[in-house]
Formats: structure tokens, sequence, C-alpha cells
């Protein structure tokens, strides 16, 4: 059984996590950092601060995932979502941290994201993934999503319609 001092817990991010968060993209490898981002990214507070500034809109925001060891609480995963309301579909972004990968974190995130996108009114919800990224492709077709084209030649989009 798990320590109660090593507690993984997913929640809602606020703007107070900017830091945090620039911190966890950081210290991704530079491989979960070029697939979160689909590309090579410069000032991780200013994106980490674009995560997290539209949480103050409802059809917009970001869990995170956070993990206490020795006292300290870190960022461990991170899941972005976005909601157009006119097309009814939602947009969302997943990434864990290296050392944590393959345990499941991925696939909690992106079943907490679904609920609440549902408790939003979300009909679709859809995401995109650099061809290469096989962990994310395989994440999204354990959680039932259908692989589609993306307009971007690098990326494949997956799509899946969520129940009302």
């Amino acid at each position: 059984m798990p320590d109660a001092s090593n507690t993984i817990w997913i929640r809602t991010a606020a703007e107070r996590d900017v830091a945090r968060l620039a911190d966890y993209f950081a210290g991704l490898s530079h491989s979960a950092r070029h697939n979160r981002f689909m590309g090579a990214v410069g000032n991780l507070t200013r994106i980490a601060r674009d995560c997290l500034v539209p949480a103050r809109k409802a059809d917009c925001f970001t869990l995170v995932a956070e993990w206490r060891e020795q006292g300290r609480e870190a960022v461990i995963g991170e899941a972005s979502y976005g909601f157009d309301r006119l097309s009814g579909s939602g947009e969302f972004a997943i990434s864990v941290a290296d050392r944590f990968q393959r345990r499941g974190l991925g696939s909690a995130l992106l079943c907490a994201l679904q609920s609440r996108a549902v408790s939003l009114g979300c009909l679709d919800l859809f995401g995109e993934t650099l061809k290469t990224n096989d962990e994310m492709k395989s994440l999204a077709r354990k959680a039932g999503f259908e692989m589609t084209r993306s307009l971007d030649w690098r990326a494949v989009r997956f799509d899946k319609r969520l129940p009302g």
C-alpha cells in the first residue's frame, strides 16, 4: 500500500500554480516537452500562464496531477481543455512527467477531463498529437477515440463522442 505522504491527486489548477506548472514543463524531457507542445517551445512561464488564465472562463480549465514526497508537492501531470459552445467540441492536451509515464496517470487525467467536459455540456472531444507520439496515440485509442486526419501533416487527430 502506498505511503500517505506519497499520494497522487488530481485537481483544477489555479492562477497561483503558474510557477509550479512552468517548473513542471521545464522538468519534462526534451522529447516529452516536444510531444506535448508539438514542437520546440521557449518561455515556459508564459505557456503556463496561458494554460491557467483561461481558467477564469467557464469553458476552459487545466487539471494538474500532484504528488507529495517528503513534505513537498510537485506537479507530475497536466491536462488542459478548451470548449467551443458553437461547435460543441472540446479540445484537450495532456502530459505526464517522464518518471510517472506508463503507470495509468494519463488515463486518470483523461478520465477526469472527460467527466468535467461532460458536466460543461461538451458533446465531442478531440485532440491532436504528432504522428510519432505512440504513447498518446495508444492512450487515445484505449480511451475510445477514433484516429482521423489532421490539417497538420505532422499530426494525427483523435475524436470521441461523449455521452450526454
